[in-house]
């Protein structure tokens, strides 16, 4: 079944399935304009993270829970005080996706691979992971109940539907032992954790409060979080009364909020739940809601504050004095950007050099279902801030980290997706008339609405240009054949991209490309453009003198309209190209709104502190499925058989302890 024969099943779904958001038909921009502008007013005047001071704040576990009539299971995490009889951490895997919630089909399939008990990728098995991290955006194009549903929670839990069938008599539900006492594994009911992106954000976090701190279930996936943000011991232990700790790995979530400063509430859950708990030899993994190392500006800012002065050091009250922990953050993952890249810390910038386990990852894997995006302008290489002295007689502020000279370089790897050449050729589809991927094609409306503007400007110069003769309108028409109308004409015709060119070169030298104002005249003279060429092809056409007025009015609109359709969208599209920098030049490919080549990463953390990240694609989404009833109840799986998976690139491998800084 296609999509539009899925949402006439959405009674046995349980939802609707959607189509992938078309972000440039007029719709969607002006709905997404009006929250983004209400989200702005949100987060400078009304921060909800605030708020979330008053929620609980007990540390999270990978514990299992409590079995109704079975002793605890062994732990593996923190909830509360540290066990000091806790076995030794075992295997862990991960899953990591980021940027979901668009269309059904690229959504559902990510979902379906994340559910999968087991992946046969290239000779390995890799199991599903006991934990599923959230990265951000999961949900399009702006948050609400109705879209959270219907485009995330519902695929997901289609995807690992809760159980139906119940135990035999005198046995038990354990993770060892699923429904009727068979063999399950430990990721029976995996947990979930969520971060909010930019689009979770434009409802104020309301519906992400909702569906992901209240401890419920999405299918059999848990959700466990109390906030917004998250931290959770993977491995090891801190130390305790009587015993010492024993170094291991950390899970943490930083809740950015559309790039601004990171609230109070939060660095103290940050600073009880871990900074105070961090020794020598732990190793961090920091989510972040968006790639900052590449963005820059106040985020990084923000995320590097974080870094140094409550994970690298801890301040004491009574020295006044910070000291260091002895914790270093060894990956740092992200989604936001539609696109997989991996910067990797590097001695020799621009040199080949070894794989080192040593060296810190940083990571944007952006593939969970929302369009691709483009890499070939990601920087080589990156040079970020130094960290911090591990002593300063400072008090923690993000204003004064006590830096040394040693900037920090990473440099971008080469497994990039999409790769730099092919990245280089997507963007022009937007503009090409025989893609599948051209604008007015792949935005309903669009094309009609630049249509009717291109009517009512062309009226509005007609009806002057009437009144101005004192003539009718056909008669005017007639008049616009003679010598210096077409003069004029022909002048508007190749005049008009002269100077548009002229106008891109001053604003360009200028430094004011992106610049509103610029922009937006710069986009003025590209529909004047076109309308001056519909105008030249309706002027010179020889109209017959006996044809009455009535139907020459209807062919001239007609014509002027389909003008704007296509010549319009075309500009429009050749602007959106044109664009160097800023929102307009991101349309290119949320213009296009591809939903094929999805992905995530799968992480192994293995009991000798070791831990390798798996980057999975599927490079064709499926887009015809067929309902599937067992004991788990109804879900939905590829009519064609077994999705096919790759290795984006070989296995990253990240060993607990690092380089020294």
């Amino acid at each position: 079944m296609k999509i539009r024969e899925l949402a006439q099943q959405h009674a046995a779904l349980g939802f609707t399935p959607r189509t992938a958001v078309r972000w440039l038909s007029p719709m969607s921009l002006a709905r997404t304009a009006l929250k983004v502008m209400a989200a702005t007013v949100f987060a400078d005047f009304g921060d909800k993270r605030e708020l979330e001071g008053s929620f609980p704040s007990d540390p999270l576990s990978l514990d299992e829970l409590p079995v109704p009539g079975q002793p605890a299971q062994p732990t593996v995490g923190m909830r509360g005080l540290p066990n000091p009889g806790a076995e030794p951490a075992q295997e862990i895997w991960l899953d990591f996706t980021a940027d979901l919630g668009d269309g059904f089909d690229a959504t559902y399939t990510v979902a379906s691979l994340l559910a999968q008990d087991n992946l046969s990728v290239g000779g390995l098995e890799l199991p599903r992971g006991r934990l599923l991290v959230l990265g951000g955006d999961e949900v399009y194009p702006v948050a609400s109940p109705a879209a959270y549903e219907d485009r995330m929670a519902g695929p997901y839990r289609m995807a690992l539907p809760a159980r139906l069938a119940l135990p035999a008599r005198g046995q038990v539900n354990t993770p060892e032992t699923g429904p009727g006492g068979h063999s399950a594994p430990l990721n029976e009911s995996p947990i979930l954790l969520a971060l909010p992106g930019n689009h979770d954000w434009y409802d104020g976090l309301t519906s992400f409060i909702r569906i992901f701190t209240r401890q419920r279930t999405i299918g059999r996936w848990r959700t466990m979080q109390t906030r917004s943000y998250f931290a959770v011991r993977l491995t090891g232990r801190s130390p305790g009364p009587g015993f010492s700790g024993a170094p291991g790995w950390w899970l943490l979530g930083l809740d950015s909020q559309l790039g601004q400063y990171i609230d109070e509430p939060q660095l103290d859950y940050f600073y009880r739940n871990v900074t105070s708990q961090l020794q020598a030899g732990d190793a961090i993994i920091l989510c972040l809601a968006a790639p900052f190392w590449v963005k820059g500006s106040t985020g990084f800012r923000q995320a590097n504050f974080f870094e140094q002065d409550y994970l690298r050091r801890r301040f004491n009250p009574e020295t006044q004095l910070f000291e260091a922990t002895g914790a270093t953050v060894r990956l740092w993952l992200s989604g936001d950007l539609h696109h997989y890249a991996r910067y990797e810390q590097c001695d020799t910038p621009g040199t080949d050099e070894a794989p080192d386990p040593r060296r810190t990852q940083m990571i944007t894997c952006g593939l969970g279902g929302a369009y691709l995006s483009e890499t070939h302008w990601l920087p080589t290489e990156i040079t970020l801030p130094p960290h911090s002295t591990a002593t300063a007689t400072a008090t923690p502020s993000d204003h004064d980290p006590g830096t040394t000279a040693n900037e920090r370089r990473f440099a971008l790897m080469p497994a990039t997706f999409p790769g730099q050449g092919n990245s280089r050729l997507l963007g022009p589809q937007l503009a090409n008339p025989f893609s599948q991927f051209w604008l007015p094609v792949r935005n309903p409306g669009l094309g009609t609405s630049l249509g009717l503007v291109h009517v009512v400007a062309a009226l509005t110069i007609w009806t002057v240009f009437s009144a101005f003769l004192g003539e009718s309108f056909i008669a005017s028409l007639r008049i616009m054949r003679q010598g210096n109308t077409v003069l004029l004409l022909t002048a508007l015709v190749f005049g008009l991209p002269v100077l548009l060119a002229v106008f891109a070169v001053a604003t360009r030298v200028l430094g004011l490309a992106a610049k509103g104002v610029a922009v937006f005249i710069r986009g003025a003279l590209y529909q004047l453009s076109a309308l001056a060429l519909s105008a030249a092809v309706v002027v010179l056409l020889p109209w017959p003198v006996d044809w009455p007025a009535a139907p020459i009015l209807l062919l001239v609109l007609i014509l002027v309209y389909l003008g704007g359709w296509a010549l319009g969208s075309e500009a429009f599209a050749l602007f959106i190209l044109a664009t160097p920098t800023g929102e307009v030049s991101s349309w290119k490919m949320s213009g296009q709104a591809i939903e094929d080549h999805k992905g995530f990463l799968r992480i192994r953390l293995a009991a000798d502190g070791s831990l390798t990240v798996y980057p999975l694609m599927v490079d064709t989404v499926c887009r015809d499925w067929q309902l599937d009833s067992n004991d788990d109840g109804v879900r939905l799986v590829p009519a064609t058989g077994p999705l096919a998976v790759r290795l984006l690139e070989e296995p990253i491998t990240i060993a607990r302890k690092g380089t020294p800084p």
